[in-house]
């Protein structure tokens, strides 16, 4: 059998150049909330253009801190894009929230149409667009219907640290923006997240969030033990050994994120040859970081969605379908909004190979396998 060729490489992003910020920390003996996480925070807040960075263990936790920390809870409404991972929906249920759907463009951003008539139908507290794939969603329409409507905007940039919008970094559009370090993400600590906030009030609720509801933090009770518990918090903390990986990871997200584009750029020279198959997506004013490389099986292509999914396993090449809509999930049925384009993007959308420093072997395995002349 060939060799697989996986949806996503990790290891070409981690270099041997953390294992020396894992020494440092070993030595140290301070493996949770010491200087490599400040120094994390300050790094990536800083490069994403805001004044505060909390880091915490996952993406998921950003988000529902986030949303506690602006006050949204029972019968509060947020509004989600319908295509997006069920993280970011299931934060504003697990607050008691109201999740309403808005639907999405054909790049599967959420669209400021749709997201008009919500808000003019409900009284909406927040909205969470989501950079999709890592391509920037319509951030000046978005702030500005949020901003007419009185709703808080938290951004979820799982998928997108490094992109911008006119230079302006994604993240810093909103009142927060939440990130995440996810194995498979652009920039990789195994496990965690980042918020970035301009609102040095939101951060302070957040850090006591992450940290139980203390009202001292670990290097503050060291020089004083005497401490309260002013509300109730969780364990949402970042390790030393995650935060030295990401202060490596850092500093290579701008060379990783060209090499995306690379790779993005060959596929796109590709597929312009390939009838009934499109790429899913659009720079237009934004600098896209390619997490995910996503294609559309059009009515001209020989094979279904499924079809070519199944074609891409037989020659050992990993694919996947990024996202199911939430509409679609059985926890989630029957739930308010808008859909319809999301839902007929689903059918056709399939995530191919992509990674930093992808071999164009690889790369060509996978073109040539999504050149099909008959079914």
């Amino acid at each position: 059998m060939v060799n697989e060729v996986p949806l996503y490489k990790p290891e070409n992003v981690i270099g041997d150049e953390v294992i020396e910020g894992i020494r440092e920390v070993l030595a140290s003996g301070w493996l949770t909330l010491g200087p490599k996480t400040r120094a994390f925070e300050e790094e990536f807040s800083g490069a994403h253009a805001t004044e505060h960075g909390v880091a915490v263990n996952s993406c998921t936790s950003a988000l529902y801190a986030c949303l506690r920390a602006l006050g949204v809870g029972e019968e509060d409404t947020v509004v989600v894009p319908a295509m997006t991972f069920s993280a970011t929906a299931n934060v504003v249920r697990l607050l008691g929230g109201e999740v309403v759907l808005c639907d999405v463009t054909s790049n599967g951003n959420m669209d400021p149409d749709s997201l008009r008539r919500l808000l003019e139908t409900y009284d909406v507290t927040a909205v969470i667009p989501v950079h999709l794939y890592g391509l920037p969603a319509d951030m000046q329409a978005i702030t500005k219907l949020a901003e007419q409507h009185e709703a808080a905007v938290v951004e979820d940039c799982a998928h997108a640290p490094g992109a911008t919008i006119e230079g302006k970094p994604v993240g810093s559009w909103g009142d927060a923006g939440c990130y995440s370090f996810y194995a498979t993400k652009n920039v990789t600590t195994g496990e965690g997240g980042m918020v970035v906030t301009n609102d040095q009030q939101l951060a302070e609720r957040i850090r006591k969030l992450r940290n139980h509801h203390q009202t001292k933090s670990p290097d503050e009770k060291r020089d004083n033990w005497g401490y309260d518990v002013d509300g109730l918090g969780f364990n949402f903390r970042m390790s030393e050994f995650q935060a030295a990986m990401g202060l490596s990871q850092l500093e290579r997200l701008d060379e990783m994120n060209e090499s995306r584009r690379q790779v993005a750029q060959r596929y796109r020279n590709a597929i312009e040859g390939i009838e009934g198959l499109y790429w899913y997506g659009d720079e237009s004013n934004t600098e896209h970081v390619f997490h995910l490389f996503v294609v559309q099986v059009g009515d001209g292509y020989p094979l279904t969605r499924n079809e070519l999914y199944d074609r891409l396993t037989e020659r050992n090449i990993v694919s996947g379908v990024h996202y199911p809509p939430i509409s679609e999930l059985t926890y989630y049925d029957g739930v308010g909004g808008e859909y319809a384009i999301a839902t007929e993007l689903y059918n056709r959308i399939i995530s191919i190979p992509m990674y930093p420093k992808m071999s164009e072997r690889d790369q060509q395995r996978v073109i040539e396998t999504l050149h099909v002349t008959e079914r």
